[in-house]
């Protein structure tokens, strides 16, 4: 019985050490057992304990700095055209060229700035991926019952049910 007894205490030490902490987000930080990390730390953390969510945090970071990138170049492209309508519009003699080229570069900047947006967004939705994954791979605790019965010989025992 003692055996018995030293085997369950082991398993329910063993189990409880496998599950770690949930992570917690906290605007652009992520918070787990307490204490506060950057994204930079999370990265690094999540490369060590969970490559999977790790591949999926990086893709996502990476994208977003693209899109962030994308949505700066657009709006400066943006700028410059309407710049330059804004000069064919107020001019006494009409510059086709200046109305061509103030169309393009506007219609351009406005793409890139979209596809910029579009790249944060889905980078973001990503990062957010990958905390949940990490929560569901690493810091799911299994569900445990304890079931009590009789055995064959009378006795009483005790079982691990999960």
């Amino acid at each position: 019985m003692k055996k018995i007894l030293a085997i369950v205490c082991a398993s329910v030490i063993a189990i409880g050490a496998m599950a770690q902490s949930p992570v917690y987000r906290v605007g652009d930080k992520y918070m787990m057992n307490g204490e506060m990390m950057n994204k930079r730390e999370f990265k690094g953390y999540l490369q060590n304990t969970c490559p999977e969510a790790f591949a999926l945090f990086d893709n996502g970071h990476r994208l977003s700095i693209a899109g962030w990138s994308c949505f700066g170049v657009g709006l400066a492209v943006n700028t410059a055209g309407s710049t330059l309508l804004n000069l064919y519009l107020r001019a006494e003699t009409k510059n086709p060229n200046l109305f061509d080229v103030g169309t393009s570069l506007t219609s351009l900047g406005a793409g890139v700035t979209i596809a910029g947006i579009t790249c944060i967004s889905v980078g973001y939705t990503r990062m957010h991926k990958a905390v949940n994954l990490y929560n569901i791979e690493k810091a799911h605790r299994p569900d445990l019952r304890w079931v009590f019965g009789l055995n064959n010989e009378g006795g009483m025992s005790v079982a691990m049910q999960f």
